[in-house]
């Protein structure tokens, strides 16, 4: 998972570090995706910290040769799916994430999966790339 983080996420920060402590972490929720018993992504869900009722999607990764073959839809689902079965009762449940500005593959998963952005939520990872908030109400 370390050298998945850093080949994803290198650009943004040391993730490489920060991601596969987070995984071993009892409040993040992490789901593997293999080919062949060989991790190709995973996505990390955290309720820490967070209003009652919404789960921050803390990563999402697909390796780069596995992307735009539905593995980043399917991990995404997992969360959703995940945020369903956490939240109790009939509140409403809701899914927040910080991608990068300019990560248009991302983007456009998260677009056509009714993600929308979330209005003056905007900051910077500590690579100095802007980052957007965005949320889905389930």
């Amino acid at each position: 998972m370390r050298q998945l983080s850093a080949e994803v996420f290198g650009r943004f920060g040391d993730y490489a570090e920060m991601l596969p402590r987070a995984m071993g972490l009892e409040r993040i929720s992490t789901v593997v995706a293999e080919v062949d018993g060989r991790p190709v992504g995973f996505a990390m869900a955290s309720l820490e910290d967070l209003p009652w009722g919404e789960i921050d999607l803390t990563a999402i990764a697909v390796a780069p040769p596995w992307q735009s073959r539905g593995i980043g839809r399917m991990l995404l689902g997992w969360v959703e799916q995940t945020a369903r079965q956490l939240v109790p009762g009939p509140r409403p449940v809701s899914v927040r994430l910080t991608v990068a500005e300019d990560n248009e593959p991302a983007r456009r998963l998260f677009d056509r999966s009714g993600y929308g952005t979330v209005p003056g939520a905007e900051g910077r990872y500590p690579g100095g790339q802007r980052s957007l908030t965005l949320r889905k109400q389930l």
